[in-house]
């Protein structure tokens, strides 16, 4: 760390990347500026080569804003449950190796790295993943998907005195409690922007630490209990423990499904009458709208979304804009999008907009 800190650099003033800047929250980046009219549009056809429009004005949040919204807590308990299984398991199961399995303290403890190979490994695999995925709710998903799983598995491996399927299944959790601390901050950073990260992160951190004091408190108390319960069937000391914390897993698991990951979830106003909305599997929105039940198409959302987009306010007119060719990529800077416009009408200059009547405005 210190050597990384001889060569940290903060990025200059209006810093993007890919056309995202810390205030882009996710999606936002995807809204580009339609020629005729100055209007807000959507296009994917458009490479960015120049740095974007910043569209902090109208989709970034502030961080009252975010730790106020109600998919910040979503995320919230969704974390605390990708994560109390890894906890109880990392801190529990050298005890387990040896009360279980009559495993040496050694052994027993070459476990306990191995886990902390796996923790690590998944900080590692999973956030690339999910950076080549480009989502990170699928993920978060899967995760605790495969822990409710294993935890569903580990009474029986216990009971069957299985030393290799308990690993697994503990390997397992491990691999994914890793990679839900390592995808975390990149989940804040798409849903509330990046300048958000450091104080929603440092407020989420709560979370592992009541799974990992209030969990583990639990976890003791019932292994006491059982341990009494029955002196001489070891198998049944840990029994109720897995049983136990598969209940928050579950509830994390419904609640990362209905988590708005999408913009449009999040900002595309409501219809009369719905009361609820879903972002299916392949990535259609479902409308419920009293006891109906529609899918919108693609051609319909994108109708809805350009309707909402166009009746975001008007881009300041005193910013300097820059307009880019989405055919060739060359650009040219016009001081105020009024003297854009004048030259666009007048025959001053090229028009990059002359063949598809699109481009992309960017304003700083």
């Amino acid at each position: 760390m210190g050597l990384c800190s001889i060569i940290l650099r903060m990025p200059p003033p209006g810093y993007h990347v890919r056309g995202i800047n810390i205030h882009t929250v996710k999606g936002a980046e995807m809204v580009y500026v339609k020629s005729s009219g100055m209007e807000l549009t959507s296009s994917t056809d458009v490479k960015p080569t120049l740095p974007v429009l910043d569209h902090s004005a109208y989709f970034s949040m502030t961080l009252m804003e975010s730790l106020q919204s109600y998919q910040y807590w979503m995320i919230y308990f969704m974390f605390l449950g990708a994560e109390i299984t890894g906890l109880l398991i990392i801190s529990k199961i050298q005890s387990i190796a040896s009360n279980q399995f009559g495993r040496t303290a050694n052994e027993a403890a070459s476990i306990n790295s191995g886990l902390g190979g796996m923790n690590l490994l998944g900080r590692l695999i999973l956030p690339l993943i999910s950076d080549l995925l480009g989502a990170r709710k699928p993920l978060y998903c899967l995760s605790l998907a495969v822990q409710a799983i294993c935890l569903g598995c580990l009474p029986s491996a216990l009971a069957n005195h299985s030393f290799g399927g308990t690993l697994a299944c503990a390997f397992i959790i491990g691999f994914f409690y890793g990679g839900g601390f390592g995808m975390i901050p990149a989940f804040l950073a798409d849903q509330f922007g990046a300048k958000n990260v450091g104080a929603t992160h440092g407020v989420i951190l709560t979370a592992w630490a009541i799974a990992a004091v209030c969990g583990g408190l639990i976890f003791t108390a019932v292994y006491n209990a059982q341990s009494h319960i029955y002196p001489n069937d070891v198998s049944m000391w840990y029994n109720l423990d897995f049983r136990w914390i598969l209940a928050p897993v579950l509830f994390s698991f419904l609640l990362s499904l209905f988590i708005p990951a999408n913009l449009r979830d999040r900002k595309l106003p409501r219809a009369p009458g719905e009361t609820f909305r879903y972002r299916f599997i392949n990535g259609r929105l479902i409308r419920f709208t009293g006891c109906k039940v529609h899918m919108l198409t693609a051609a319909e959302e994108e109708a809805e979304w350009q309707t909402y987009l166009a009746g975001l306010s008007n881009l300041p007119q005193s910013k300097p804009v820059e307009v880019v060719s989405s055919e060739n990529g060359h650009s040219r800077e016009y001081g105020h999008s009024s003297e854009y416009n004048h030259s666009r009408h007048s025959g001053n200059g090229v028009d990059p907009f002359s063949q598809n009547g699109f481009g992309k405005v960017q304003v700083y």
